[in-house]
């Protein structure tokens, strides 16, 4: 888990992707999912070419199964315009072994998308439609 932060903070897409098996997958905070090492790299390449700056604090860190850590954290980022986001409250599921992370979900409360502003929330849309805020 500390691997793949401190890759993402760095905004180091090859060391992001040098952690995640051939079959890896990640599921992002809008629910988008990525199959295979040539889409979660795009998808996490997309993200990363947005910021220039990223940090992840984690608040508390769990191990309760082999090959199974979950992280609660609060998340930050400075785009490329300059403008910061955040602290979003983040939960992170890494499965994965020796051979690396097999699939990373990672959860959030259901904020605007990045690049996003100004609309109220009652119009929030994911690539794969709305999202019911709560």
């Amino acid at each position: 888990m500390q691997a793949v932060l401190r890759a993402l903070d760095a905004l180091d897409l090859d060391g992001a992707m040098a952690l995640f098996t051939a079959g890896g997958s990640l599921t992002t905070v809008f629910g988008e999912r990525a199959a295979g090492r040539e889409r979660v790299q795009s998808v996490l390449g997309s993200f990363l070419r947005g910021l220039r700056a990223s940090h992840h604090e984690v608040r508390a860190e769990w191990n309760p199964e082999p090959g199974v850590w979950i992280a609660e954290l609060s998340a930050s980022y400075e785009l490329s315009d300059f403008s910061r986001r955040g602290p979003y409250p983040r939960v992170m599921v890494l499965r994965g072994g020796d051979a690396g992370i097999d699939q990373l979900h990672i959860y959030g409360a259901h904020e605007l998308p990045l690049a996003e502003d100004g609309r109220p929330y009652t119009e929030v849309h994911a690539p794969h439609g709305w999202l019911p805020t709560l």
